[in-house]
């Protein structure tokens, strides 16, 4: 039966200099506040999109460059997923993947790093600080040791990324004690813009 996505997208911000397809996947374990695709993230989307119609659709697109997958948490899905980016690969050698996730599941990232050309790992707090992380996504006891091995296991590869929302809530210190960490690691770190989701029921907590 292979994969369903929700939908996809072009972007030249996803991978900066790359024309990107960016595919959405359902399902995550985590429920961050504000998260633009909590619908997504408590599976209540349709899944029109086969892996046959993504293909048809890099056919297509001669000059893409990259795919990014992204969700909801596509590492929770590993062994389809490596499945589906070697079958893309077999059929457009010179295309490149990226994965997103939130680290969580260090031995997917590992699982994963065969076949693809980097990760976007999501640092939503300072890496050592359990309540602001546990404030951010949810999770009681957020897992970050997972996190940091993720981060680990995601470098040296050309894709990877790491990757901050600059939520409201994060003071200046926290920020840096973020860049700091990330350098220390040799990885690209980028701060993203934080855009308000009034709507996410993940606020409300």
């Amino acid at each position: 039966m292979g994969l369903r996505f929700v939908s996809y997208t072009y972007s030249t911000k996803d991978a900066p200099g790359m024309w990107a397809l960016v595919l959405f996947l359902q399902g995550c374990n985590f429920r961050c506040r504000h998260c633009h695709n909590w619908k997504l993230a408590l599976s209540l989307e349709d899944e029109p999109v086969s892996e046959e119609d993504v293909l048809k659709e890099i056919s297509r697109n001669p000059f893409l460059d990259c795919v990014v997958i992204s969700g909801g948490e596509p590492t929770l899905r590993a062994e389809e997923l490596e499945r589906f980016i070697r079958r893309l690969k077999e059929e457009n050698p010179s295309l490149r993947v990226r994965v997103d996730t939130n680290g969580s599941l260090p031995s997917a990232v590992e699982h994963l790093s065969g076949v693809v050309d980097g990760f976007a790992v999501d640092i939503k707090a300072p890496p050592d600080d359990e309540e602001l992380y546990a404030y951010t996504t949810g999770k009681r006891k957020p897992p970050l040791e997972e996190i940091k091995k993720s981060a680990e296991l995601a470098l040296g590869k050309p894709l990877t990324i790491l990757r901050t929302v600059n939520y409201p809530w994060l003071s200046e210190k926290d920020r840096e004690r973020i860049k700091r960490w990330c350098g220390n690691l040799g990885a690209r770190w980028t701060l993203n813009e934080f855009l308000s989701v009034p709507d996410c029921p993940f606020n409300a907590r």
